[in-house]
């Protein structure tokens, strides 16, 4: 493997190229542009074997890339924001014909008001969609990440998303490892299945009957629940085959007698694991649990390295109005009925606010504090 100083939008782009993408098409918007652009450039110059559609909408970008999935091509693209929240109409017809898209996504703050800065309200609006979705902590997760995730969607016919925050990931630059493009190749062979024949027309997506639609969801659900155990099944051969270190679902740090847990997901976890680290010196027993597949949750794992902890701190870059975020959320529902437990919730970061180490202490001792047990708290205000 080479080592090289990249941006998480170019190592997305680069993701995509050493999968051999098939079909690009996008329409753009910030920040997710440089991942755009850099693709451009790959098929400009030769690089990258891909037709690309220009389209005048993200709507038609994901409809574009879900036509060519459905005549059997690799099929990518990248949005954020706006444009996903555009998508939301396709991103669920691409979920329901069971797809393999993947499509990456640079968090960024819904309007309104309109902010170009990073949240992750913008995926979490697409949970009930029936993708698979992936959060990334660094720009190494976010190349190792896109490649994992078309050997995962191509396996399940099931779209995937690959996110990252807008700017504090898209826009900064971070030495990742390449895995030689050969190698990517024999790791990630082509597993085409197509719907479409222009030999053999046919419809797709008619109407269907009650008793059909109902089985059919079961076994979309069926195919979600599946990934629970595969994605660390192909996170565990990429490492075996690249050297690297990956996590599947998810990763514990420091947990082996810790009384407090910080859980999160995305950027943030760099930041707390400096926290921890801080904290351990100063003789507190606090570990950290990071979540990297939000969708499908894996409940009972986190249960399992989660169940001994007094208190759990979640910190959540988003929120659901009137329920809280939506990590969090989860969160309590797997552990309802454990009455001994703290799980405090907080949103953080919303639009780019502040999410450092100040911010996470106080987390920290909200949770720990007598006043507030179980409550959704706002950091940063």
């Amino acid at each position: 493997m080479s080592k090289v100083l990249m941006t998480g939008s170019e190592a997305a782009a680069l993701g995509a190229k050493l999968a051999n993408i098939e079909v690009l098409s996008y329409y753009p918007i910030t920040p997710a542009f440089p991942a755009m652009e850099r693709l451009s450039k790959y098929i400009d110059d030769g690089e990258l074997n891909c037709g690309f559609i220009r389209a005048e909408s993200d709507h038609s970008a994901l409809a574009a890339v879900l036509g060519a999935s459905l005549a059997g091509a690799r099929s990518y693209t990248v949005t954020n924001s706006q444009g996903l929240l555009l998508m939301t109409e396709v991103v669920y017809h691409a979920a329901g014909l069971r797809q393999p898209i993947v499509m990456a996504v640079a968090n960024r703050a819904i309007s309104a008001p309109h902010s170009r800065f990073p949240e992750q309200g913008d995926a979490v609006s697409q949970g009930a969609s029936g993708w698979i979705q992936l959060f990334c902590e660094n720009n190494q997760e976010v190349l190792d990440s896109t490649i994992q995730a078309f050997r995962i969607a191509e396996e399940l016919r099931t779209p995937v998303m690959v996110n990252y925050e807008g700017y504090i990931q898209s826009h900064t630059s971070e030495e990742v490892e390449i895995p030689a493009a050969d190698k990517v190749t024999k790791f990630l062979p082509l597993k085409r299945m197509a719907a479409l024949d222009v030999k053999n027309p046919q419809g797709v997506n008619t109407v269907t009957s009650p008793d059909f639609y109902m089985d059919y969801k079961y076994r979309q659900n069926e195919a979600m629940e599946k990934a629970l155990t595969f994605i660390p099944e192909v996170t565990q051969a990429y490492n075996t085959e690249f050297g690297r270190d990956s996590i599947g679902n998810l990763e514990t740090y420091k947990m082996e007698d810790a009384e407090h847990v910080i859980v999160a997901m995305g950027s943030i976890v760099s930041t707390v694991r400096q926290f921890v680290d801080a904290q351990r010196q100063q003789g507190k027993k606090i570990g950290l649990v990071k979540l990297k597949t939000w969708r499908p949750f894996p409940g009972q794992e986190l249960y399992a390295v989660l169940k001994n902890a007094k208190f759990i701190t979640v910190l959540d870059k988003n929120i659901v109005f009137g329920v809280g975020g939506a990590l969090a959320t989860d969160i309590k529902a797997a552990f309802y009925g454990n009455s001994d437990m703290v799980i405090n919730g907080f949103i953080i970061g919303l639009g780019g606010a502040k999410s450092g180490i100040e911010q996470i202490k106080q987390a920290v001792e909200s949770t720990e504090s007598s006043e507030q047990r179980n409550s959704t708290l706002w950091i940063g205000m």
